[in-house]
């Protein structure tokens, strides 16, 4: 096997390229899941407060003001 390493250490370059296009594309996907764990909470949030401010569900929960 013919070693394409010269006096430029082109290899240890190409190696050290590869390694940062990799770390680029997990702080990409880390990134991308923190957001969509963002979205998803919100989400979750939006449909309590939806389920809290429905008039069947309020009924219950009714203040009496009559006092």
């Amino acid at each position: 096997m013919v070693s394409s390493i010269d006096g430029n250490g082109s290899v240890s370059k190409v190696l050290q390229q590869q390694r940062q296009q990799v770390d680029n594309q997990q702080e990409e996907q880390r990134a991308k899941d923190q957001q969509q764990e963002i979205n998803r909470q919100a989400q979750e949030n939006s449909a309590a407060e939806s389920r809290r401010n429905d008039a069947d569900n309020r009924k219950g929960r009714s203040v009496d003001l009559t006092a």
